[in-house]
């Protein structure tokens, strides 16, 4: 963050709700979140909309 250097944020985005609720059920993101319970000082979650979803469709395309 500019004007705190301290500071950072974490950007994350999924492809469902499902997948987010998968994601923070899985063992890594458990072991995760423990070890850094310390660091965190806030944590808020953005529910946010695409401007563009046929983009977003493309981003998270599963390849074969």
């Amino acid at each position: 963050m500019k004007e705190d250097n301290n500071s950072f944020r974490i950007l994350e985005i999924y492809a469902s709700q499902e997948a987010y609720q998968h994601h923070i059920q899985t063992a890594h993101f458990q072991k995760y979140k423990q070890g850094t319970l310390h660091m965190v000082k806030s944590l808020k979650l953005q529910d946010l909309t695409p401007l563009d979803r046929e983009t977003m469709k493309s981003i998270f395309k599963r390849m074969k």
